[in-house]
């Protein structure tokens, strides 16, 4: 409790002295970071794919403080944005164009609202080409800073002034930030390397990945002294860690408290192989249906595959589910702990965790969905050895992987959902 409280207030004082106002530039949510009236620059600071601004929040400190008007934004479905994403990811005219407009036109009211005409990009992996090419179109554009950059957009002569930052751990983005500086000179890391008016500079952040960079110190302190002065970092990451994963801990004791619930023996395993694969050719089939039957972008079909499941798996498993007041009054305790404590923490600090517009509607629709499959799960795996447990589970992530394959149009995108359903098992499912 300690920790967690002292987590807090630091990433509190974070905050302190500057001034944090939320925004809307049409349909799109904003949040402006200032420390003074008159900022050097006007900056804006883009997340990458299925992040948000808060992600962005260590750098969007850190350049408020170096003196810039800072604006961070949400992407079409990402964050707090209610407006959907175009599926068509493959198609210069389709997603990136939507979203370099989007990001043309929160430059435009920003600039209207805030006043300087020196603009400066950040952009963290899909927003690296993003903002490149937001940049070919943009006047009065300074300096872009890409962090784990990958773009087909960068030339020998754009943009002008680049700086290119990559966790150290990115071998292969890496690689790409020495071939953009190599465009102009010597292809080495650490320098900044000029020719005439161009100048490009890569830093890898040490001991950083694909999403710690966005924490790093390095990384910020970077990013300030290629916009303008130099500034000391907002160390927000170990803090949030921290938070965190205090509140985690607590979970264990606080857990303790519930009564106990009687002992149940579990399925026979060969009850349990046949809950595992009956259901699962039948869950595929309802999936295939859902696009036109439920619609909401796909994830109707994949509530009606997570119910089908778990209706027919718990058929098969009745004789052992057992339902007692102790698990009503332990889910209700997770729900209250996971949504109350630990997901507005995250919220706030971390990354968008709250559901607004379409994606509240998604996870209305998935939650009941979502606890009868899990239930199933429970009893399925119950008084099982760990290697079995993994096994059982296949032949459900197999029929839904083999569903997305055969109707890639219709459910395809939620491919991203599988290997959070393979990470929830692996988590969840063995606690």
């Amino acid at each position: 409790m300690v920790v967690a409280l002292i987590s807090a207030a630091q990433l509190e004082m974070a905050r302190s002295g500057i001034e944090i106002e939320q925004l809307e530039f049409g349909a799109t949510p904003a949040t402006l970071y200032t420390v003074t009236t008159e900022p050097e620059s006007l900056v804006l600071v883009s997340h990458g794919f299925a992040g948000s601004r808060q992600m962005m929040e260590a750098i969007s400190l850190t350049l408020a403080r170096a003196g810039h008007a800072v604006v961070a934004f949400d992407y079409l479905g990402h964050g707090r944005n209610e407006r959907t994403l175009s599926p068509e990811i493959n198609d210069l005219t389709g997603t990136t164009e939507d979203l370099v407009q989007q990001t043309l036109d929160v430059a435009e009211q920003a600039v209207a609202l805030v006043g300087p005409n020196r603009i400066a990009l950040v952009g963290h992996s899909m927003a690296t080409d993003v903002v490149i090419r937001a940049a070919a179109r943009l006047p009065n554009v300074q300096s872009v800073a890409a962090i784990s950059m990958y773009s087909d957009a960068v030339t020998k002569d754009h943009p002008g002034r680049l700086l290119i930052m990559s966790g150290a751990y990115e071998t292969r983005l890496r690689a790409i930030a020495l071939d953009a500086v190599g465009q102009i000179g010597e292809r080495a890391e650490n320098i900044t390397v000029r020719t005439g008016e161009i100048e490009r500079r890569a830093v890898p952040a040490p001991w950083a990945g694909h999403v710690g960079v966005l924490w790093s110190g390095v990384t910020s302190a970077e990013i300030a002294a290629w916009l303008g002065e130099p500034a000391t970092p907002a160390s927000t990451g170990p803090w949030i860690a921290l938070l965190l994963t205090s509140i985690i801990l607590l979970f264990w004791p606080l857990a303790a408290c519930l009564p106990a619930a009687p002992f149940r023996p579990g399925p026979t395993l060969r009850t349990s192989a046949i809950a595992s694969v009956l259901p699962a050719p039948v869950a595929a089939l309802a999936s295939l249906a859902g696009p036109s039957a439920l619609g909401l972008a796909g994830f109707g079909a994949l509530a009606l595959c997570f119910a089908t499941w778990g209706a027919l798996a718990l058929a098969v498993l009745r004789p052992a589910l057992h339902l007692n007041r102790s698990g009503v009054w332990a889910g209700a305790f997770i729900l209250a702990w996971g949504l109350l404590v630990f997901a507005l923490a995250l919220d706030r600090y971390a990354a968008a965790f709250v559901p607004t517009g379409p994606r509240l509607a998604v996870m209305l629709l998935l939650t009941p969905a979502m606890l009868i499959f899990a239930l199933a799960d429970r009893v399925m795996v119950q008084d099982h050895h760990f290697a079995i447990r993994f096994v059982l589970r296949i032949p459900f992530c197999a029929a839904l992987l083999g569903a997305m394959v055969a109707q890639p149009s219709g459910i395809g995108m939620l491919f991203t959902t599988l290997p959070v359903l393979v990470l929830f098992l692996l988590v969840y499912g063995t606690i």
